[in-house]
């Protein structure tokens, strides 16, 4: 099915073996002896695509090139029984080389141009097999006289990592069939997935993908010249494009499993974020109840961060002043916040939403999400995002804040129940509970059309994360900490570097910004009850009258 990824496993193991081959031979003559096998190896290569592309043409059409061989040998023959002068080799041997001409052309072809061979050969291969498998997998119509109308294959598409069929129903069909059918005909063609997206009323393309695993990146050091507050490359495609996560407008629900790599997810995102962290144009807010391994490593990138549950509940009171002081200042103004300094765009990073939502104390859970409810649906216009992430995606693990996400990613899940779960009637796209267990950071991110895309996220080491969050810290004003026995807060950004630094990595865990409302507006913990006022003496009732006696009833009679 996918000629091209065996062609590029084949090469590097070729390459393996080269390197392996030529270690311990430095020198003029260590370089000498690599290029001499690299020679070889692309002379054999190539020689073999042109053996194998011609030989596979005889074995298909083996008359032409038995009728030129028998052609060939009675020239020769006549030539010699009636001792004719002249060249008795030429001439069959050029009508030999004329009956074998088609398959001389296609091994040229193997050779000089291997990729292309390959991907028109599997183009025709397609388009040969097309009305047997269409078919098989019910896209067809029998008229009365038994004979069968299958849909139209206009085009075969090659792409890295994907072949795309263009079909074309036929009149009565309609799309929904073959996306009901799309299934059977990934299986048919060996793909590792499918995707489908509709180019016109009658034409849909089905994207047969041939890459079933994707290769592990690192991350790197984010580029100061590339400010973003929209959307952040976080990892690459199947196709090998670079992935970019939408952040702004958009509230994300990142699920996987205990070591699928959610920790990935999020420093992409807080890492795409840092040079506009920096300059003021985002400020970040935290939540870890893993007490806090998670954001403690980049604290620097942070304005105001929680570690317990109660921390957790003062931080979404202090956001949502920050929505209702930005929604006054937005009110008949603007509907839709734009990032600027002084007035950023407000990223909420939660980990571990469960132990938030579910496993806290009954009065802080109840808090916790009526809070994250105003949050998820009042902030995505005023500038205030959210990023949560967790293991579960259960109702009782997650709350009733499930279903405001307007983003969501399934790193690998342990069954197709939570699947469904988190992707719903998506969920046979992306088919997350399947993922390698070898693969973190793999995950399926619902793109812009609606259909889920397979995407391996970035790899963050500790010493990169501590890296960005030295070169990229926030400014002062996010990271004041107004807090008895707190570092003081610095004056500017490479300050706030310096004395996250002094103070062993670690500032203080809940600060009020200059959006945050005052200690009076901010409805206190757990305040005192309010006295009852007491009760007036009640009325004495009048004495009710006598109610009458209700007459006899008459007695029954036979005819009754």
């Amino acid at each position: 099915m996918n000629p091209a990824a065996k062609f590029r496993d084949y090469d590097a193991r070729a390459r393996a073996r080269i390197i392996a081959a030529t270690t311990g031979r430095p020198g003029r003559l260590g370089l000498l002896w690599r290029i001499l096998v690299r020679v070889s190896v692309f002379l054999a290569r190539r020689s073999w695509g042109f053996t194998r592309a011609c030989g596979t043409w005889a074995v298909k059409h083996p008359g032409v090139p038995v009728v030129g061989l028998v052609l060939a040998f009675l020239w020769h023959g006549a030539l010699v029984l009636a001792e004719w002068r002249g060249d008795r080799t030429t001439g069959p041997l050029l009508l030999l080389v004329a009956s074998m001409s088609p398959g001389l052309f296609l091994g040229l072809w193997a050779a000089l141009f291997p990729w292309h061979y390959r991907r028109r050969t599997n183009a025709w291969a397609i388009r040969g097999s097309w009305a047997k498998t269409a078919q098989a997998c019910g896209l067809h119509r029998l008229e009365r006289d038994g004979t069968a109308i299958v849909s139209r294959l206009r085009k075969v598409i090659h792409g890295r990592g994907s072949v795309t069929l263009r079909i074309q129903t036929f009149e009565g069909q309609t799309l929904d069939t073959i996306r009901r059918a799309a299934p059977a005909l990934a299986t048919a063609y060996s793909a590792h997935g499918y995707d489908t997206a509709q180019v016109t009323p009658r034409v849909l393309d089905l994207v047969l993908f041939t890459t079933a695993r994707l290769a592990p990146r690192s991350a790197a050091l984010p580029n100061p010249d590339k400010i973003t507050t929209n959307a952040v490359p976080v990892g690459r495609t199947r196709s090998g494009d670079e992935c970019r996560l939408v952040i702004q407008g958009r509230h994300t629900f990142v699920v996987g499993a205990s070591g699928s790599g959610k920790g990935s997810v999020l420093w992409s995102v807080v890492g795409g974020l840092a040079p506009a962290v920096h300059a003021g144009l985002v400020c970040l807010w935290g939540v870890d109840l893993k007490k806090g391994l998670e954001i403690e490593t980049g604290r620097a990138l942070f304005g105001q961060v929680a570690y317990t549950a109660e921390d957790a509940v003062r931080v979404l009171r202090a956001l949502l002043a920050v929505i209702d002081k930005r929604g006054a200042a937005m009110r008949g103004v603007s509907r839709l916040h734009v990032p600027a300094a002084g007035d950023p765009l407000h990223v909420l990073i939660v980990d571990e939403l469960s132990d938030l939502m579910a496993y806290a104390e009954p009065d802080t859970r109840r808090e916790a999400e009526r809070l994250m409810s105003k949050i998820l649906t009042q902030g995505r216009a005023l500038g205030v995002v959210v990023l949560s992430c967790g293991q579960n995606p259960r109702q009782e693990a997650v709350g009733g804040t499930r279903s405001l996400y307007t983003q969501r990613i399934a790193l690998r899940l342990d069954s197709e129940a939570e699947t469904v779960m988190v992707l719903e009637g998506l969920a046979p796209l992306g088919p997350a509970h399947t993922i390698n267990r070898n693969d973190p950071g793999t995950a399926y991110l619902v793109t812009e059309d609606g259909t889920p895309m397979l995407v391996r996220f970035d790899y963050w080491s500790d010493d990169l994360i501590r890296t960005t969050a030295l070169h990229y810290a926030a400014p002062a004003d996010t990271t004041a900490a107004p807090i008895p026995d707190a570092p003081a807060a610095p004056r500017s950004g490479m300050d706030a570097a310096e004395a996250w630094a002094r103070a062993g990595g670690r500032l203080a865990v809940v600060a009020n910004s200059d959006d945050a409302p005052a200690e009076a507006d901010v409805p206190e913990e757990n305040p005192a009850p309010r006295q009852r006022k007491p009760r007036a003496p009640r009325k004495p009732r009048a004495p009710r009258a006598p109610r009458a006696a209700r007459p006899a009833a008459a007695p029954a009679t036979e005819e009754d």
